[in-house]
């Protein structure tokens, strides 16, 4: 399955924009900045009041929605995030990032066809790494792998550091049974972002199922250390440690009371 990445919060794109429709007063302005802060902050319900104080203010200005999309967006409310980039995509249809969210909403709730055509929006207003991988996504979840391989490596051509489209090239060459282009794709995709928990979950269980665990062990331990939780991190090292004669240290990586 393809790995879909999003950077939740375009900030960038909020309040610094040309083509705006009407200058924003200075209080919708305030409102609309301290709901961004708060969304920084991991407090999109607080967010959501100033989004709604933006919006009754001036509701033709599109920032004020589109931060409202982005907070219930967090808050998992994807209905009322795509009825908010809807309206802010109607007052500024020009905007690239309000199409690109509609797309990232369209696919969590697996509205895949109409996730494709937003993201192919967004790409003909301004040709985007992150709206051709969401791009292939769409196009997997469509059972059309050969159109999402093409549309990452979309992607990669527009940005070479884009470590998540590496990612998703390795599981479709995983899924094609290409083991040794997986672990290929894996590898550049951590070459360029070392951290990157879901390339390294890849080359860790690509390495364990060649049959390399002692090679597999960094990876996943390092993936763990930055998710705990996750229990494919915790049974793929678990099953390494296995490989190598080390039962005990599989059990305490199981062992749900492990730190």
């Amino acid at each position: 399955m393809i790995y879909h990445v999003r950077l939740i919060l375009l900030l960038v794109l909020l309040l610094g924009c040309a083509n705006r429709p009407k200058a924003t007063p200075d209080t919708t302005t305030k409102h609309v900045r301290e709901a961004v802060s708060l969304l920084k902050q991991d407090l999109p319900r607080k967010a959501l009041a100033h989004a709604d104080t933006a919006i009754a203010i001036m509701p033709q200005q599109p920032d004020g929605h589109f931060v409202l999309g982005q907070a219930h967006y967090v808050l998992g409310n994807y209905e009322a995030a795509r009825a908010a980039w809807h309206s802010a995509s109607d007052l500024d249809p020009i905007n690239w990032a309000w199409w690109q969210s509609l797309g990232d909403v369209a696919f969590q709730l697996a509205d895949y066809s109409a996730s494709l055509e937003y993201y192919q929006h967004s790409l003909r207003i301004h040709p985007d790494p992150i709206s051709w991988h969401g791009a292939a996504g769409a196009y997997w979840e469509m059972n059309r792998p050969e159109d999402a391989r093409i549309a990452c490596l979309n992607a990669v051509a527009l940005d070479s550091t884009y470590a998540p489209a590496y990612q998703s090239l390795a599981l479709i060459a995983e899924h094609d049974g290409q083991m040794d282009e997986a672990l290929r794709q894996t590898m550049q995709a951590l070459s360029q972002s070392p951290e990157f928990v879901p390339a390294l979950l890849t080359a860790g269980r690509l390495k364990r199922l060649a049959g390399f665990p002692r090679e597999a062990i960094p990876f996943l331990q390092q993936a763990l250390h930055a998710v705990p939780n996750n229990t494919e991190i915790r049974y793929n090292l678990a099953q390494a440690y296995h490989m190598i004669g080390q039962h005990d240290e599989a059990a305490r990586i199981l062992s749900p009371t492990d730190p």
